[in-house]
């Protein structure tokens, strides 16, 4: 057992499972600052973690945690990562890929607090890329968040959170523009506040939150300039979720969400500002005693203040498997469907479906190695495109001790767009691998 000079042993092994998730929520093996999939967020997130099972990245592994430094009634966690990487296709050609190599840098600062009631935690840092032979993609991402959770009484608590990041598009996206040749860098403010209030076996959560998106100009394909303020857009989300308890593992609920998106564009044929209700029913259940699933099935109908863009309406779905096929290996499955913003003008939008599966296997106590395979549709509405796409990939994650780790991150992913109005088809191989000290 290390010493974190903590008023317990009980209070330790809680700060190294906290200091664990947060490090692990932020990892430096992910490609570089990009991200995959929407912007926001579930409204709720959806869990399968429980007591009873522990997934392969879940277990706490106390002898090879970093032991942070001491700061009053915190504890900080600092450390940074470096990385070379490569990607076949740099700028999402159709033609005549050219490939590049590129380096990342990533200085980061997690504070966690060690109080027996409540909890306060911060994250910081910066993510940066250099490519070697084409700098409009290098990338200058950073992130500072702080968290809080207030225990009211029993089960019942109050969670808040603030955020400021900028962050950059995935080019194999469906939103990504089609003849962008440079980085789409997004700046997004975000506000959360949630409140659990739990009686007996009934769970009520009551949820809202505010996110501003701001697009910054990128460049073409033919080095021109390439203005995307006109999807510069704030998002008002409130949720309700009544959730009952079937037995101490298992419940089933019910939700309602209200959306108002409000675009900052002043033209009509780009102001997509609209008003959203979804309706939806789940279960977080265990199947057997190795198989746990959460997830919701429902509706959602979007209607557009402009009268350019008719209503939208379709199927919802957010759902999440775990198996547990044995202590050292963990099988993870995600699927969802939901209306995401499009890039393109004159589209409200386009329904966005997508599937995973990812295995994690503890080869070693500190060798965790992982491979998985994704599925993405995109189908536009009032525009004639489509877009499909698939990508496999694999690594690991080694701890050669508490304060050096090194990983490695490889996949391949590939789009393909049917339609009159289709967009490019890219295949790209990308990987990159990193070396990090923390204390």
């Amino acid at each position: 057992m290390c010493r974190l000079h903590l008023r317990s042993a009980l209070a330790q092994r809680r700060l190294g499972l906290v200091a664990v998730m947060l490090c692990a929520s932020v990892s430096p093996l992910a490609a570089s600052a990009q991200v995959y999939g929407p912007l926001l967020d579930s409204e709720i997130p959806l869990s399968t973690a429980t007591g009873r099972n522990q997934g392969v990245l879940d277990r706490p592994k106390p002898e090879l945690a970093p032991q942070g430094l001491p700061l009053g009634g915190f504890r900080v966690f600092p450390e940074i990562s470096a990385g070379i990487g490569l990607t076949t296709n740099v700028i999402g050609a159709e033609t005549n890929p050219r490939s590049d190599a590129f380096a990342t840098l990533r200085p980061q600062v997690t504070v966690a607090s060690d109080w027996g009631r409540h909890a306060l935690s911060g994250v910081f840092n910066y993510d940066g890329a250099r490519y070697r032979w084409t700098p409009a993609k290098n990338e200058d991402a950073f992130l500072a968040q702080v968290d809080g959770r207030l225990d009211v009484v029993g089960r019942s608590v109050i969670n808040g959170s603030a955020s400021y990041r900028r962050t950059y598009e995935d080019q194999q996206e469906a939103n990504f523009p089609i003849n962008g040749g440079g980085t789409v860098a997004v700046d997004q403010a975000r506000g959360m506040l949630r409140a659990a209030v739990v009686t007996n076996r009934l769970r009520w959560t009551f949820s809202t939150d505010f996110n501003s998106f701001r697009y910054s100009d990128t460049i073409t394909t033919n080095n021109t300039r390439l203005d995307l303020s006109f999807r510069d857009r704030s998002v008002y989300r409130g949720t309700v979720r009544s959730e009952y308890q079937l037995s101490a593992d298992n419940s089933v609920f019910a939700q309602a969400t209200y959306r108002k998106t409000d675009y900052v564009t002043t033209n009509p044929l780009d102001d997509r500002t609209s008003g959203e209700w979804r309706l939806s029913v789940g279960a977080i259940a265990d199947v057997t005693s190795l198989v746990r699933i959460a997830g919701a099935v429902g509706y959602f109908h979007r209607s557009y203040d402009s009268p350019a863009f008719s209503s939208v309406g379709d199927l919802s779905v957010d759902l999440r498997a775990d198996y547990y096929l044995s202590p050292i290996t963990t099988i993870s499955a995600v699927a969802s469907r939901q209306l995401e913003e499009a890039a393109v003008r004159g589209s409200p939008g386009y329904i966005a479906s997508r599937v995973g599966v990812r295995v994690n296997h503890e080869l070693l106590r500190n060798l965790v190695p992982y491979v998985g395979a994704e599925y993405f549709e995109g189908q536009f509405k009032r525009y004639d495109r489509r877009d499909h796409g698939f990508g496999v990939g694999g690594g690991f994650n080694y701890t050669l001790n508490r304060r050096w780790l090194l990983g490695l991150d490889t996949n391949y992913r590939s789009r393909l767009s049917s339609g009159t109005q289709r967009g490019p088809e890219i295949n790209e191989f990308r990987a990159l691998t990193s070396l990090t000290f923390r204390i």
